[in-house]
Formats: structure tokens, sequence, C-alpha cells
């Protein structure tokens, strides 16, 4: 142990900063006998005794919140996600739960390795329900793309959305266009499925809706 921890100096001034905490954890608010109380100093100077700073720059830590700050325990909470992905089958596994995964969620922190975690790990760590939303979406398209709604036609594909909205997916030679409403899409899709995700997207985000208030469909007599 560094003599400095135990110099007088050292005691008096770790006893004041918890005096000014309230002898809690700022991070967790945990008391003593519950866990033990540490002083975190948010930077340090070369060759600066431990007592040498001013109190702004020190605050009181039960010793796991301590380990979390300096990086050598896993935060439980500041993570963020940056990134997601589907395998395709349960070929992933959670690093924090370590339950077999399909779709997994890249979640980062600034004092700790990203890592990859499932739906509700992530949620956890994050704070957030980014994962649980993200997965619902998934699901829905999921749906949507295999809707019994998409009929066949003579030039390829139609969906009828209520009385507002008809879609087709017109085959043009190899590729394929989009008409809504009899209104000719401007791009063209190399397969049906690439052009079925766009019109998702398109009904998701409300876009579809508002092209049919500008764009009533008239219905075929």
């Amino acid at each position: 142990m560094n003599r400095n921890y135990r110099d007088k100096k050292w005691i008096e001034f770790r006893e004041s900063i918890f005096e000014m905490d309230g002898y809690s954890c700022v991070k967790c608010k945990r008391t003593p006998p519950e866990v033990v109380l540490q002083v975190h100093h948010k930077y340090y100077v070369r060759e600066k005794p431990p007592w040498d700073y001013p109190t702004s720059s020190c605050e009181t830590l039960c010793r796991g919140c301590h380990g979390r700050e300096h990086g050598e325990i896993r935060p439980s909470e500041g993570w963020v996600l940056y990134a997601q992905e589907d395998l395709g089958g349960l070929y992933g596994e959670c690093e924090c739960c370590h339950t077999s995964l399909r779709h997994v969620f890249y979640i980062q922190h600034e004092k700790w390795e990203p890592m990859a975690v499932g739906t509700d790990c992530c949620d956890s760590l994050t704070g957030t329900t980014e994962a649980t939303e993200h997965r619902k979406l998934l699901e829905r398209k999921k749906r949507f793309l295999c809707s019994k709604k998409w009929k066949k036609s003579p030039s390829g594909l139609r969906l009828e959305q209520g009385k507002l909205l008809k879609i087709e997916i017109c085959r043009e030679d190899v590729e394929y266009r989009i008409h809504m409403n009899g209104v000719r899409g401007g791009k063209t899709f190399a397969s049906e499925i690439i052009a079925k995700t766009l019109i998702f997207e398109l009904i998701q985000s409300g876009k579809a809706k508002d092209f049919a208030k500008r764009h009533p469909w008239k219905k075929e007599m």
C-alpha cells in the first residue's frame, strides 16, 4: 500500500470528502455498512499527494462504483447502442448473460470495451427500450414481406392497404418498379423483396399515407 494512504493528512482529507457527500456513494447512494466508501479522484497529477487536490476534484464512491469508474468492473449503466445484426440463427452469444442469440446488439461505453448482447441485456444496460422496439420492427417487417395480402397480378404483385392505398410491384424485364395508386415510381429495383422493403418503410414512416392523400386511389368500378 502506498505510504501516502497511511498519512494523517490523507485520512483527514478523505474524511472531509466523506462528510461533504453525507457518507454515501454519490453514484448508487448506498452507505456503510452495506458498502465500503472510497474517495475517487477525477484526475491525477504526477507526484502530487492524494490529499493535495481541490475538494471539487474528488467525490465519495463505494468500492463497486469506484471500480467501474476506473474500468475495473463492467459499468451497469451509461451504455449506448450503435449497431445491430440478425445472424439468421442462434449463432451468437450474449457477452453479458451468455445466452444464445440470433439478434445481436452492439453497445459501447466510454470506460469499457464494446460488447455484443441480446435484447434484454441491451435494454438493461442502455436504460432504453431500443432493442425491444427494434425486434418488434423486424418482426413486423417480416410479417409484411410474407403477408398473404400480397396477390399475384398480370404485371407482378399487388397489395391493397384499406381503402386508401393500392400498391403494385410491376416487373420490367429483369427489374421491378413500384406503382402507388396508379402513379408510376421513378426508380427500379433488383428484386421484389427490395421493392417490398421500401414499401414497408414508406408505410411505417407515414409517407405512404401522405402520398395517398395527395394521390387518392380511384378504385376501378
